[in-house]
């Protein structure tokens, strides 16, 4: 196990959200896209929902097993395209960047996938840095479930299941996310401070040894719960 931080972290509308988990206490920060890296200095490993290690032609092998670890559920992972496609975002005709992904990867690229370019290239510019683990929360809380995927996240039931799933975990720190809840900076959605915490909870799966990866060998672009 690591001495330092850990820390989960996913995107919401003003930037990134972090659940940072030292001395065994939870606290929260947040920060703007491009001002990540202080947010996250003096910590050991980092799992953030935002594709890393992206690629220069074809799609990531780690994008289509983790669609096929979640059954039908596979909506809920974005195919990333190349890195030229995210460059030209929604910035670009959409014309433009559906021709260039079908040039690059045989098909064409979700407008979803578009719009998170910038933020995804601005965590990109941060690497190579060993301590960032790109983590999925929905393979995450299947993990913590028997292998079983919750509800989608922005229904009462996919809320209310998600506490019921992080609860054990955080009741061996001394908390709950109805505790941590009331001390989530007040501009941060409920499903985007869950998904932090269960990026937290793969960093911490990480640390142990015991996390799942998607694709199960290489250095290549990788998917972690």
């Amino acid at each position: 196990m690591t001495s330092g931080a850990l820390i989960g972290i996913d995107g919401y509308a003003k930037g990134w959200v972090a659940a940072v988990l030292a001395d065994r206490q939870i606290t929260w920060r947040t920060c703007g896209i491009h001002d990540l890296r202080p947010t996250v200095r003096g910590s050991s490993i980092i799992g953030i929902d935002i594709p890393l290690k992206l690629v220069a032609t074809g799609w990531r092998a780690c994008d289509s097993e983790t669609k096929a670890a979640l059954g039908k559920h596979q909506a809920r992972v974005f195919m990333i395209p190349p890195r030229p496609v995210l460059e030209l975002g929604l910035q670009a005709p959409n014309s433009k960047a559906q021709a260039l992904s079908i040039e690059l990867t045989g098909s064409g690229v979700s407008r979803q996938a578009l719009a998170l370019s910038e933020r995804i290239l601005a965590v990109n510019e941060l690497l190579p840095d060993r301590r960032f683990h790109e983590v999925h929360p929905e393979l995450v809380f299947a993990a913590l479930n028997d292998d079983v995927v919750p509800p989608a996240k922005k229904s009462a039931r996919g809320v209310g299941t998600r506490l019921r799933i992080l609860d054990p975990w955080l009741t061996t720190l001394g908390t709950s996310c109805a505790m941590l809840m009331k001390k989530c900076p007040p501009d941060v959605p409920v499903d985007d401070a869950l998904d932090a915490l269960a990026a937290l909870a793969g960093a911490l799966r990480i640390d142990h040894g015991i996390a799942q990866r998607w694709p199960a060998k290489g250095r290549g672009p990788t998917i972690w719960a």
